[in-house]
């Protein structure tokens, strides 16, 4: 049997200190190694915990919203403003973020300004302030517009509002919306609820007037500046004995009157002085005489005993010829035939005529 040499081992012919040093520095590393592991440990460790911790506390009741407050709304429904936020009751308190609430409701032109709070006892409250509208128009699109110039369009969240609002037609254009909306500056919300239809009507000297059909079934007639007149309505109309009136706006002072309507006035004839034969009766300077009629002291016609106008004479010349005591002449009968019967004075003439001529 082969005899196998064992290998001499070599002496470690490094140097003790020089040993030591690298014992020491191997030691190092895996002190460092292990102070790093450690803060990543008790970090991982902190964080489980607290997911722990969050897991636990929003499956308690208590860690959702107890309560939504609504604060401010007239037009708008409280359910409405909390669709507009984005926040019910199934919803986590901790997690709702007022500015982010606030930031989703005031993109609705419905509202002038809000605020969110996050409350004791996981309430949540909510403070809008709307804008006023005024009224709602059919454009291409249907409107509703505001107090302050704005407008938005006709949703059908809105379609409860436009019941107590007035429908307006024409006011077409940027500006015109401007004034008009301007106009209503200052008149309360229960005349604005009062009115059915702002309307832009046109006068003999006013062709952007205002027409205002009110729920009781009368008229206000007024312009831009004049409007917030419309407050004296209900003062005026129950008095009124003739309900076809309409109210007018005075241009001056804080008044408004009645009286007719713009429609309702009869067209202006004019009539001229004919003979007996149909043809027209000229002047001296050939020019038709244009016939005038007799007006009693309430400003109604003079009547006839068969119901016709009375007509002020003309002399030779086609110069009218008045009765200066006509009123007095007319209560004794004397113009029961159409023309002043036995006058006193010769100047009273008849009504002139081809015999007379």
């Amino acid at each position: 049997m082969a005899l196998i040499r064992k290998k001499k081992t070599q002496p470690d012919e490094t140097p003790e200190a020089v040993q030591e040093l690298f014992d020491r520095q191997h030691r190092t590393r895996i002190d460092q190694s292990f102070r790093k592991a450690r803060k990543k440990l008790i970090l991982f460790g902190n964080l489980c915990a607290a997911v722990l911790i969050l897991s636990a506390y929003f499956l308690m009741p208590s860690s959702k919203i107890r309560d939504i407050k609504v604060e401010g709304t007239y037009y708008l429904s409280e359910k409405y403003v909390k669709d507009l936020a984005q926040i019910s009751t199934s919803g986590y308190y901790y997690l709702t973020v007022p500015m982010f609430a606030e930031s989703r409701i005031k993109e609705d032109p419905f509202i002038s300004s809000c605020s969110v709070s996050l409350e004791n006892s996981n309430i949540i409250r909510i403070r809008v302030s709307e804008k006023q509208p005024v009224g709602y128009r059919y454009n291409e699109s249907p409107i509703i517009i505001f107090s302050d110039g704005t407008t938005g369009d006709l949703k059908s969240d809105y379609l409860d509002v436009i019941s107590r609002v007035p429908m307006i037609t024409g006011f077409e254009g940027d500006e015109p919306t401007r004034l008009l909306a301007k106009a209503f500056t200052g008149i309360e919300r229960s005349v604005i609820e009062e009115m059915s239809e702002v309307t832009q009507f046109s006068l003999s000297y006013d062709d952007q007037a205002i027409r205002v059909l009110m729920r009781t079934g009368g008229y206000f007639i007024c312009n831009y500046y004049t409007l917030e007149k419309i407050r004296y309505y209900n003062e005026i109309y129950p008095k009124i004995p003739d309900k076809s009136k309409c109210i007018y706006a005075a241009d001056s002072g804080n008044t408004a009157f009645a009286k007719d309507c713009p429609w309702s006035k009869a067209p202006v004839v004019t009539e001229y002085w004919t003979d007996e034969e149909g043809k027209l009766i000229l002047n001296e300077k050939g020019e038709q005489i244009i016939k005038h009629y007799y007006k009693l002291k309430d400003g109604s016609d003079a009547l006839d005993g068969k119901g016709n106008r009375i007509p002020i004479p003309i002399d030779e010349k086609g110069n009218e010829v008045i009765d200066e005591n006509f009123d007095e002449n007319y209560e004794k009968g004397a113009y029961s035939s159409g023309s002043l019967e036995n006058p006193e004075d010769s100047s009273a003439a008849q009504p002139y005529t081809s015999s007379n001529a």
